[in-house]
């Protein structure tokens, strides 16, 4: 009971838990101010107005549309947070607790005692890992929603100044259907599992299917040296390899295919063993 009691009064609670101030009030007045924007009234006073009062008329309507959206995804966002904090976990540490304590209670011997408190301790970690991987989920998927959003928002707001026949309300507000699909968990999924596909293609196209014999010579020794000795080396071998389209220092400095590029670096550089 007291440790339940403990659980109720941390997920209420801790400030992390609650995810920031009480902003109920103030969301209240701008969910109602946001849903004035786009009333049927205004969304039928579009198609009757002038040409300058109708581009002002749409893209007050827009962005009423997206504040309402916006003030609806920080809700969702809020929840998704708490659900992926310690709610989990503490539910899942004060079973076991109970359960341990019930074990210790009824033990007759230190061995299963110890056996007990074994048990919970291993338990309580596995909790524990399965709610950071939880937390971590959640999070690449409210980074990807955010990224999703803050795209289609831009091409929205880049889209205002046009005048209502390049860009009509009704084009408008398909775009504003596509920004509150775009802070959904399917949207998030969809971003992550296109950005790994890009990358999987990217490593398959380049990765090394050939191993290549380590092959330093003497101009590898000169082109080391003239690292160690001169600070701005770093740059300069750099931007010359980007030059001849040679990929990482340590296959320029130590595999044979680059041993002419390596005379020719030295050459170009005058660079000379240091006296000793």
């Amino acid at each position: 009971m007291i440790v339940a009691a403990a659980t109720v009064a941390l997920t209420g609670c801790t400030p992390s838990i609650a995810g920031g101030p009480n902003l109920a009030q103030y969301n209240s007045v701008t969910a109602t101010y946001f849903a004035g924007g786009y009333a049927p009234s205004r969304l039928a006073a579009y198609h009757s107005a002038g040409d300058f009062d109708k581009k002002a008329l749409r893209n007050s309507i827009v962005l009423s549309a997206m504040g309402s959206i916006d003030v609806e995804y920080a809700r969702f966002a809020s929840q998704l947070t708490q659900e992926s904090q310690g709610v989990p976990f503490v539910a899942t540490l004060a079973s076991l607790s109970l359960s341990g304590a019930g074990t210790l209670a009824a033990a007759k011997a230190t061995k299963t005692a110890l056996a007990a408190v074994d048990t919970g301790v291993k338990g309580a970690h596995a909790a524990y890992d399965k709610s950071i991987l939880s937390e971590k989920t959640i999070q690449f998927l409210q980074k990807q929603m955010r990224a999703n959003r803050n795209r289609v928002r831009s091409s929205i707001i880049d889209k205002l100044p046009l005048d209502t026949t390049a860009y009509p309300l009704e084009l408008a507000l398909m775009d504003v259907n596509e920004y509150a699909s775009a802070g959904t968990v399917t949207a998030g999924l969809i971003g992550i599992d296109e950005q790994t596909s890009q990358v999987l293609a990217l490593t398959e196209a380049t990765r090394t299917e050939v191993v290549y014999p380590y092959s330093a010579d003497d101009a590898s020794a000169l082109i080391n040296s003239y690292i160690d000795r001169n600070p701005d080396a770093p740059q300069t071998l750099k931007n010359w390899l980007a030059r001849h389209n040679i990929a990482r220092l340590t296959d320029f400095l130590n595999d044979a295919r680059f041993a002419a590029a390596r005379r020719q670096f030295v050459r170009e550089y005058g660079l000379r063993l240091p006296a000793s």
